[in-house]
């Protein structure tokens, strides 16, 4: 399943605040939690801890 989530980056990898808005495409799997998998692998790619990534919508 293609869906497309908008997020939030609340701060930068050395915990300064910072306010980033984005969207973007993930392919999941059936069964799969969808916003855990979305906030790790924006964490990552940001490189920021999980906490920083906030899920604002999930569009289908």
């Amino acid at each position: 399943m293609n869906v497309k989530i908008h997020y939030r980056i609340t701060q930068d990898r050395a915990g300064i605040p910072q306010d980033f808005n984005g969207a973007r495409h993930f392919v999941v799997r059936e069964g799969e939690a969808i916003e855990d998998t979305a906030r790790s692998q924006l964490a990552t790619d940001y490189q920021v801890p999980n906490s920083a990534v906030e899920i604002c919508r999930i569009e289908s």
